[in-house]
């Protein structure tokens, strides 16, 4: 206990797949999908339509999580391919992350097994919502896919425009994201609590008690202990708002969200480099959801908006930097890849946008630029928003290195 950072509760074991394109045009070809066969709405049920889903978001670019009907169905998908374990979830990498840095953390996680128990080091100090656990595993399946790959099967081809990850899970565990009063004593001391999002679970009546729980336990914080929450891309599209509504009772200091989530928020996609369209899109969320400052991450950069914003600029940095060194090293990494991230160049391409949107909300903003990482031949792209939000309460703590 006396950690400044506490965070909860979600915690998966991941099966990060190693991108072979020749494999996945292959499957592909053999299930015979055709171009005119990438549509919106379908339902991951059967290998054939898994693929299907993931050619639809790598044409765009976008990530996406997607629940298929059986746990069978993740594991077998993901036997296509080489692949490596890996622990994740936001509460969960984001505690690891922290913990390369040198810094302890709480810990409250929904999932436990041999694998969770084996991965986690000794400065993340964390307690089991489901006491023992079980030994079943759940595999969080990560498709990467890398910006420029050529897709051409039957007639399908394309050029995918950007990296991204595409996530399949039927994770019981996760579905549950069980919550513990008894973790209270652990958080005592916080200045920050990371709350994750509940976008995996699927039956109203178990996210109705778990928003109750999480009211009750968070409720008795340490009135001077911020509230950060993490945003995701929820399988039931209606949970989002509830989830939001809800949890406005705990009176959170900061929601955080990538540029896909918020586009998905305000029902329509847009150019992330269009300073009136972002300002639009910021204006709506905050002021449906009511959240004093919002934060949202992208590829080109990372802003706060909301009254002071500027409050928060050494905490944007930081986070910019936290997931810049994940995606050039992946777990690989400990204070020096962090120090050799942050004398990076930046990206200049987000320079005008920075500048254009200052000029129209001006205090109610702060726009800072991410890192220029075109150089980076293997890039790690699953789990960039939870080290970003790693970082982003790290600063918040001024727990924050000297770089």
């Amino acid at each position: 206990m006396g950690e400044k950072i506490a965070m909860g509760f979600h915690a998966t074991v991941d099966y990060e797949l190693e991108w072979d394109a020749e494999k996945f045009i292959n499957l592909v070809s053999d299930h015979q999908i055709k171009a005119n066969e990438l549509n919106a709405d379908i339902q991951p049920d059967s290998e054939r339509n898994m693929l299907r889903i993931a050619l639809v978001h790598m044409k765009e670019g976008s990530g996406a999580e997607f629940t298929p009907e059986t746990n069978e169905l993740c594991v077998n998908f993901a036997k296509h391919f080489v692949y490596r374990q890996t622990l994740g979830g936001t509460a969960l990498r984001a505690a690891l992350a922290i913990g390369r840095l040198g810094y302890g953390t709480e810990l409250s996680i929904c999932c436990f097994n041999r694998l969770v128990r084996q991965g986690i080091p000794f400065n993340v100090h964390y307690f089991s919502n489901i006491g023992q656990g079980r030994e079943e595993i759940y595999p969080h399946v990560v498709l990467t896919y890398p910006s420029g790959a050529r897709i051409k099967a039957n007639d399908i081809d394309f050029v995918t425009p950007r990296e991204n990850r595409i996530l399949f899970s039927n994770d019981e565990e996760a579905k549950a994201m069980a919550v513990s009063q008894e973790f209270l004593p652990r958080m005592r001391d916080a200045k920050v609590f990371l709350l994750g999002c509940f976008s995996e679970v699927l039956d109203f009546h178990v996210l109705k008690q778990r928003m109750a729980e999480t009211r009750e336990l968070l409720n008795k914080r340490n009135p001077d202990t911020l509230l950060v929450m993490e945003d995701g891309c929820y399988i039931q599209k209606s949970f989002r708002n509830y989830v939001h509504k809800e949890l406005m009772k705990c009176k959170p200091d900061i929601l955080s969200m990538n540029e896909d989530e918020l586009q998905e928020y305000v029902g329509k996609r847009f150019d992330i480099l269009d300073a009136d369209l972002v300002l639009d899109a910021l204006e709506q969320c905050q002021t449906r959801i009511g959240v004093p400052l919002l934060v949202v991450h992208s590829s080109k950069w990372a802003l706060a908006y909301g009254t002071d914003a500027g409050k928060v600029k050494q905490a944007l940095e930081t986070g910019i930097c936290v997931s810049s060194m994940h995606f050039c090293y992946g777990n690989a990494c400990d204070r020096e890849e962090l120090r050799r991230v942050s004398a990076m160049d930046v990206k200049r391409e987000g320079e005008a946008f920075c500048k254009k949107i200052k000029e129209l909300a001006g205090t109610r903003v702060c726009a800072v630029l991410t890192k220029d990482l075109s150089g980076v031949r293997n890039p790690t792209v699953v789990g960039l928003g939870d080290c970003f939000a790693a970082g982003l309460v790290l600063g918040l703590t001024e727990l924050v290195l000297d770089l």
